[in-house]
């Protein structure tokens, strides 16, 4: 039976109306209280959108200076600055942004952010992905928090910039109106993982953190076990060792001391497999294609995918789909 896409919903705003404006930020991400820096009379908005599932980007447009007082973001929001200037403040933690620079919005905590006539990509995802993300790395969800707006190093910004710029588009690509929920799944982890290593949080102020126990192998068969059988589904790292009856950790050394792999690299071995029978069974003249199975088994790069796949098949996919 086909797996229902998640539909992706593109919207449009231009706009002089600053309470228009101030409404449809307002519904879209927390409630606030704007003001234009200067005159009014030159205010200028535009906002164009793309979303599936809880995952937001929006290129937004001011041509004016606007501040905001905001309620706290339940929901992690990064701005990449493409021209103007941004700042943003909450309690202890400030930071500012030109072109080419990034700034996390902490949540958790009201904000006063200055947008001076600017243009630049938000990104929004949701908050118990990346606390997910962080519990990989020792941190439990109620302990996890950013420290800071900036990222940690220039370098460490291009590559949140970079990120941003994959997760369009795969948001973007002309036609589209869905999204297969692993490919969905597969992205807003990367973007969340990339956040966690990004911008400074406490998974990176851990000194230590013990070493697991020692993982039978029955705990490391059910996880097995579940990964076969739930391959074609968007499951997490926590999933599995949910399945497994163990910790993330525990789970992670399990599979490295009696399969020699990672859990996750595992289940990518079992999707590539799912995926190079599909394309033996596929029929190009039908309209089957490589990246529609690609897709399907959560490979949004194609050119990645055609390597993995030629050093684990000793072809292309595109051989394996003609013969």
């Amino acid at each position: 039976m086909p797996v229902e896409h998640v539909p992706i919903v593109r919207t449009a705003l231009d706009s002089r109306d600053f309470d228009e404006v101030r409404d449809m930020i307002s519904r879209r991400y927390v409630q606030h209280v704007p003001r234009v820096v200067g005159t009014a009379r030159d205010f200028v908005f535009r906002s164009r959108t793309v979303s599936a599932g809880e995952v937001l980007i929006d290129q937004p447009t001011y041509r004016a200076c606007v501040a905001f007082d905001t309620e706290p973001f339940e929901t992690l929001l990064v701005a990449s600055v493409l021209e103007g200037r941004y700042s943003v403040t909450g309690g202890h933690r400030h930071g500012r942004a030109a072109a080419g620079e990034v700034l996390l919005y902490p949540p958790g905590a009201g904000l006063d952010i200055v947008l001076d006539h600017s243009r630049q990509w938000i990104t929004q995802l949701p908050m118990d992905t990346v606390t997910r993300v962080a519990g990989r790395l020792g941190v439990k969800a109620a302990d996890f928090r950013f420290d800071a707006a900036e990222p940690v190093t220039a370098e460490a910004g291009r590559r949140w910039a970079d990120t941003v710029v994959y997760l369009a588009r795969m948001l973007t690509a002309p036609g589209q109106s869905g999204i297969h929920p692993l490919l969905l799944s597969t992205v807003v982890d990367t973007a969340a993982a990339t956040a966690v290593t990004v911008f400074p949080n406490t998974t990176m102020a851990l000194d230590y953190v013990s070493g697991p126990q020692r993982t039978a192998p029955a705990a490391v068969r059910r996880a097995v076990a579940y990964i076969d059988a739930h391959a074609s589904e968007p499951i997490t790292l926590e999933d599995i060792a949910t399945a497994a009856g163990l910790g993330v950790r525990a789970l992670q050394a399990g599979f490295q001391r009696h399969l020699d792999t990672t859990p996750v690299g595992y289940l990518f071995r079992v999707r590539l497999e799912h995926a190079h029978r599909d394309l033996q069974a596929a029929d190009p003249a039908g309209g089957d294609t490589v990246a529609d199975v690609a897709h399907r088994w959560g490979f949004a790069h194609l050119g990645r995918f055609a390597a993995r796949y030629r050093s684990a098949f000793g072809r292309r996919p595109s051989e394996t789909l003609r013969t």
